[in-house]
């Protein structure tokens, strides 16, 4: 099970461009830490992100997959093959653990307590030589998927790619009829949006306006 996510309030800023005349988000201006975000989303099995949107009353108008999660909590183990338990099911590890080079602050939540233990206790581990004594400490690496020193264009249905002055203006053209109609947002990404944002990702494909914009329920 994913930590409490009161547990961190870390939030990271976003610039949207919104087409006022379509009331939608044309793209966003983001950093490392949104990319990294949305790249560690997909290392994240998909039985902890539906426990977690449970928990936190995000289930409503959502996926028939909240069903079937629905009904491994409601199985009698009995029913499972003797190798197999429903722990494994609701509360698969991610991909990453507590202290991976890639768990940027916006993931931790996503990352059960047991697991942060037994992270620090096997890179204790692999640190030690053959009689248990830590040697040496591992050089420090950027934390995430993404370098920082670049800006990255985030479109509406969450494609990313690297920002420049002439794909974000070959994008407008492309997009806006009315280039006075664009106007900037800026808007903060914390635990709950985070949450949102994960549950809209399953089946929107305008996230970013569905999010900010509030044109879902």
């Amino acid at each position: 099970m994913a930590t409490n996510p009161s547990s961190s309030e870390t939030t990271v800023s976003l610039k949207l461009l919104v087409d006022k005349s379509s009331n939608k988000v044309v793209f966003a201006e983001a950093g490392k830490e949104f990319v990294d975000l949305l790249f560690g989303l997909l290392q994240v099995p998909l039985g902890s992100i539906i426990g977690l949107l449970r928990d936190n009353d995000l289930v409503a108008g959502s996926g028939s997959l909240f069903r079937v999660h629905e009904s491994i909590q409601n199985l009698d183990p009995s029913y499972l093959l003797p190798n197999q338990t429903k722990d494994s099911l609701l509360n698969p590890k991610p991909a990453f653990s507590f202290q991976s080079s890639t768990l940027t602050p916006l993931l931790q939540n996503f990352v059960s307590p047991d697991q942060e233990i037994r992270a620090s206790f096997s890179q204790a581990f692999s640190q030690a030589n053959p009689f248990g004594y830590i040697t040496s400490q591992p050089p420090v690496l950027e934390k995430g998927y993404v370098r920082g020193v670049v800006t990255y264009m985030v479109m509406d249905d969450l494609t990313v790619k690297p920002m420049s002055t002439i794909s974000s203006i070959t994008l407008l053209n492309l997009n806006i009829k009315d280039m006075g109609s664009v106007q900037e947002k800026k808007v903060e990404i914390n635990i709950n949006k985070r949450l949102e944002l994960m549950k809209l990702s399953l089946y929107s494909t305008t996230v970013l306006t569905d999010l900010f914009l509030g044109h879902r329920e």
